[in-house]
């Protein structure tokens, strides 16, 4: 009678059928009921149902709007067992929502299909690309990687379709088809997006190719090769505070081609090794500002390689690993003085109207994490990792010290505590296999190549009552970044940012789902020189208060609606003087949707910036090449999704 399995079997059976609330009751009592199972499983069993759960949970928290606890449930369950695959899926679904976590997504999805089982789980294509440049939620893929796949596998095939359809000209596809034969599983699949932006040269195309295979060649071993292909075409996508400061003429493209090898291999029910190698040939061009104007073009052509060994049992955990990185790169600009002078390319005063630089790009690390058990109810994490950089003319090196702790101070109650340093890693695709936190806390930001960084936080997350729940997490990073001012010199720009979030979450009945949640952001850098331009900020303060209801119906029926209040405040460092500028601003957006009997899909209508608010807003991706994923819809929108499985 206190057996966890029915409940926790019953909590996914309520998930799928549009019973979120309930769901999460149900999970919880299989929580309670846990121990009963240490009569017959062993206790290594015992943890990965832990995990399970703790990631099955965090599903739940996702449909339910609670972003915030998702996580804490997605992190709980990688440090109790950092080889539970869902986990690290379910973390790379959910970082898609947070600014400048782009390669802590796409790295979690990599070590996510590196330890998966073979499975029909669809790889839309677009997962494994980083800076794709689209609002969340505002591309045609939402569903979580499960949600409309059976409990158990067996051979068979299943088409996924997801689209998208709204305003600005905005219309998007992905199309997978995957399937499982024996000892195979595959998954092709094709990702189409367009939209025309909210003002002009504002628009954005990708078309993305996928192909995945992995193959059990035992019970302990498993080899897998990926495929990709991308083409982007789009205009200028930067905020810089003033929504009317834009280029009208600037225009990117950028095409690659991606191949991968991946590894798997149990030596030993409680032992895991993993390897990852990914070549990639890739080309960007972009027409920068006239006066003269220039066409920079980049070819990129190198690979990343690592390996790690992965080991637990009863009480700790153990991740070793080693990478390394090379990339050539070519650059070439190409001057037209024609705007200014009359002429293309005048000759004298100008010898030549082209630049082309050889660059290189290698980077080493190593790494080992452990995390273990020191007293009751705590996991302690202990670790470091070493990083070697060079990409002339920067070469520097830094030994990463890393500290944790998780500790359940109550059955309710959740303490964490962490402190490391992390140097930003090259990568050909932005992903890796070294853990992307540390008892919680992000270590893979979307900085510059090489930037160094210390990180340092706080948490406390307390369960009030079966149907209340609260939060609030404190950090501050500190940074240094390099910054190229010439081909054979650099300097260091030293910058601070502190974050805050808090939440607070709330089931009143058993349709019904309400949420506040408060995040603030402070971004502080010195301004040598060559930063003293509106694309680099001194100064940003990012203020976001969010009210946040649902219902869900078990007929189907579901409504989600989110009021945000935003305050920002920039600095902006010129020759003579800094100015500062400000703009508040409240947004409101909605949606309606029905989820198909028998799991066969769900069909929604969402507006996004309901109130069609104009506002000023400051990109807070503005040190790195690539603009950063849009947080906020400019102006209203209004979508019609659909997603179908057959």
């Amino acid at each position: 009678p206190n057996d966890p399995t029915p409940w926790f079997y019953d909590a996914i059976l309520k998930q799928s059928v549009n019973r979120p609330v309930e769901a999460l009751r149900d999970l919880q009592k299989s929580i309670e009921s846990n121990d009963n199972r240490a009569v017959y499983r062993s206790r290594l069993l015992l943890d990965s149902d832990a995990a399970a759960r703790s990631a099955s949970q965090a599903r739940i928290y996702s449909d339910l709007g609670f972003q915030q606890l998702a996580l804490v449930e997605g992190w709980k369950s990688l440090n109790t067992d950092p080889a539970n695959h869902s986990a690290h899926r379910f973390l790379a679904d959910s970082y898609a929502a947070l600014p400048r976590h782009e390669i802590a997504r796409v790295s979690e999805l990599l070590q996510a299909q590196l330890l998966q089982p073979l499975n029909i789980n669809p790889v839309q294509p677009q997962l494994a690309e980083s800076h794709l440049g689209i609002l969340d939620g505002a591309g045609p893929s939402r569903s979580s990687f499960n949600e409309f796949n059976p409990l158990f596998t067996r051979n068979r095939m299943t088409l996924q379709t997801n689209g998208i359809m709204g305003g600005n000209g905005s219309i998007g596809n992905d199309l997978v088809l995957s399937g499982m034969q024996g000892k195979i599983s595959y998954s092709i699949g094709q990702f189409h997006y367009e939209t025309n932006g909210f003002r002009p040269n504002n628009d954005l195309r990708h078309d993305i190719y996928n192909l995945f295979t992995q193959v059990s060649l035992s019970p302990k071993a498993s080899v897998q090769f990926e495929y990709a292909s991308r083409e982007t075409g789009n205009g200028d996508l930067r905020r810089r505070f003033d929504r009317e400061i834009f280029s009208p003429t600037d225009r990117r493209s950028f095409d690659s081609e991606t191949t991968r090898l991946g590894w798997r291999y149990s030596s030993t029910p409680q032992s895991d090794w993993i390897a990852s190698i990914t070549h990639r040939n890739a080309e960007e061009r972009q027409n920068l500002l006239p006066g003269p104007a220039v066409i920079a073009s980049t070819k990129a052509k190198g690979y990343t390689g690592e390996i790690q060994y992965l080991f637990r049992n009863a009480s700790s955990n153990l991740i070793v690993g080693a990478g390394h990185h090379d990339l050539d790169r070519l650059d070439i600009n190409n001057y037209d003085f024609t705007p200014i002078l009359g002429a293309a390319c005048p000759n004298p005063p100008f010898a030549s109207c082209t630049d082309v630089l050889n660059g290189d790009t290698r980077h080493i690390n190593g790494y080992a994490y452990s995390t273990f058990s020191l007293f009751h109810n705590s996991l302690w994490t202990i670790g470091a990792s070493y990083d070697s950089f060079t990409q002339q003319p920067i070469a520097w090196s830094q030994l990463n010290p890393k500290f944790g702790l998780q500790w359940n101070i109550t059955p309710r109650t959740m303490l964490r505590l962490a402190s490391f340093k992390a140097m930003k890693r090259s990568l050909v695709s932005n992903q890796t296999i070294e853990p992307t936190q540390v008892a919680g806390f992000n270590q893979l930001f979307d900085d510059i190549n090489g930037t160094k960084s210390r990180r340092h936080g706080v948490a406390l997350e307390h369960q009030f009552s079966e149907n209340l729940f609260g939060g609030i997490e404190v950090s501050r990073r500190l940074l240094k970044v390099p910054v190229t001012e010439y081909p054979e010199s650099f300097i260091v720009s030293d910058q601070n940012e502190r974050m805050l979030r808090g939440y607070v979450y709330w089931t009143p009945a058993t349709h019904l789902t309400t949420g506040l949640e408060h995040q603030s952001e402070k971004f502080r850098r010195d301004a040598p020189f060559g930063f003293q331009n509106p694309e680099n900020p001194g100064g940003i303060e990012i203020q976001r208060t969010s009210l946040l209801a649902g219902y869900f119906h078990p007929g189907g029926l579901f409504l989600r609606g989110k009021v945000m209040y935003v305050g920002q405040q920039v600095e902006l460092p010129t020759l003579t003087a800094i100015s500062a500028y400000q703009d508040n601003f409240w947004l409101a957006d909605a949606a309606v949707g029905y989820r198909l009997p028998k799991r066969r899909g769900l069909l929604s209508l969402e507006a996004r910036n309901l109130l069609n608010k104009a506002f000023n807003y400051q990109d807070t991706n503005f040190q790195t090449s690539q603009p950063g994923e849009p947080l906020f819809q400019a102006k209203r929108v209004i979508y019609a999704r659909f997603s179908l499985i057959f």
